[in-house]
């Protein structure tokens, strides 16, 4: 069997596997898939022309591809732990991804829409990219760079998000992970309730 999958489906496994133990206690558990698609640069591009997905020369927005799955731990109706993992192809189309686990308050609840936010420490990282053409570093990855991958730790890492109860167990998600002045990326998806 390929190793990659092998990791993969390992992968698969544990988080199913803590959801369904998470929910035994009787509090609410909520699993997402969310597809992670549109980055706003601020300040534009720090290498536009690497930027194959770009919608402007400039690379103010960019398109990536990829995935996030989370799991929401409800501790109390407005109040939750959110654990999450991304993988996906960045601005260069290289891969990258993120782990993140946080806290969530739910800021505006009114029938079937829902707005909360919250943050917590996130372990970002993405393929090295000084092979690429005219790359000689940013100041968010700073030069952190091990085996082959640079990757950053912060602190502060979150989202706000806005969902809407398509039914008891379904919920749609739209977030917004402000991470300025470097980037601001958007994420929406499906939840369910288990």
């Amino acid at each position: 069997m390929d190793v990659r999958f092998s990791k993969i489906w390992l992968s698969v496994s544990l988080f199913w596997t803590i959801a369904a133990a998470a929910g035994q206690n009787g509090n609410s558990v909520h699993l997402s898939i969310q597809y992670l698609g549109l980055t706003f640069h601020p300040g534009g591009g720090n290498l536009p022309e690497q930027y194959p997905l770009k919608l402007d020369r400039k690379g103010y927005l960019v398109l990536e591809t990829g995935g996030v799955a989370g799991i929401d731990y409800y501790v109390h109706p407005y109040f939750f732990a959110r654990f999450a993992g991304a993988f996906f192809l960045d601005c260069a189309q290289l891969p990258a991804g993120f782990v993140h686990i946080g806290i969530r308050g739910i800021m505006l609840k009114k029938q079937r829409h829902t707005i909360s936010g919250g943050m917590g420490p996130t372990l970002i990282f993405r393929k090295d990219w000084h092979s690429l053409p005219g790359y000689n570093g940013d100041k968010f990855y700073d030069g952190r760079v091990f085996k082959g991958w640079q990757y950053r730790f912060i602190l502060y890492g979150g989202e706000f998000e806005y969902s809407y109860k398509i039914s008891d167990k379904i919920r749609y998600q739209f977030s917004i992970i402000p991470g300025y002045p470097f980037v601001i990326t958007i994420k929406t998806g499906i939840g369910v309730k288990i």
